[in-house]
């Protein structure tokens, strides 16, 4: 199945329920209501980036950064407080069950931006650049059961 980040189509493969903080985590952060708080951040903001290899970073972009962070925290902090784990920690869950194989988790990579600078900065060049897109936030829901 397809994923709607890279603006393919409203399908996408979602991860198997198994229980794991990955999985919980996942599923938390797949919301409408999250989906459109990062879709609004990210058409504000996104054109403010730029490529530069090697060069200075914008202090700019560093406050967006820490916006960023602030919006974030304040929307998993109850899902952490309740798994008695960092930000950090449910991270490494997720990024041990993608190398474990299980190639759906997606949703926690916005958690991850948020958690450090370069990541956050990557993941804001791949909206500008059109491969990441949540626009069409509510095609994320049109799941199989």
């Amino acid at each position: 199945m397809l994923h709607p980040h890279e603006g393919h189509g409203p399908e996408m493969a979602v991860p198997e329920n198994d229980g794991s903080l990955a999985y919980r985590l996942e599923d938390y952060m797949l919301s409408g209501s999250f989906l459109m708080q990062l879709n609004e951040f990210v058409m504000k903001h996104m054109n403010k980036f730029e490529d530069v290899v090697g060069g200075e970073h914008p202090h700019e972009w560093h406050d967006l950064f820490l916006e960023y962070e602030q919006m974030l925290n304040h929307r998993v902090e109850a899902f952490l407080k309740a798994e008695g784990v960092s930000a950090e920690q449910a991270v490494a869950a997720c990024e041990r069950a993608k190398a474990a194989g299980n190639k759906d988790y997606k949703f926690f990579e916005y958690l991850a931006a948020a958690v450090e600078y370069e990541r956050f900065y990557s993941v804001m060049l791949e909206f500008k650049s059109g491969k990441r897109n949540v626009q069409q936030w509510w095609k994320c829901f049109n799941r199989e059961y």
